[in-house]
């Protein structure tokens, strides 16, 4: 049988991740098994409906093999 995370060890990831970000930057944390990704663990720090829009134009970009502008080389 596969490990859960949990409700609690996703706050905590969550929680790491709002500290280690500026305030004014929206984060969203997916966790889902391989081979199951249609089955995840989501935490955000944005308000629903601007997340599902943000996840929206992430899958159309990667998608399209569009490269994401980022400060270093990828």
């Amino acid at each position: 049988m596969a490990q859960q995370i949990g409700a609690a060890q996703m706050r905590k990831l969550g929680k790491k991740i709002r500290n280690e970000i500026p305030v004014n930057i929206g984060f969203c944390l997916l966790i889902f098994e391989f081979h199951k990704p249609g089955i995840a663990n989501y935490i955000s720090n944005a308000q629903r409906e601007d997340m599902i829009k943000s996840l929206r134009e992430t899958a159309d970009r990667l998608e399209k093999g569009q490269d994401f502008k980022t400060p270093e080389e990828n």
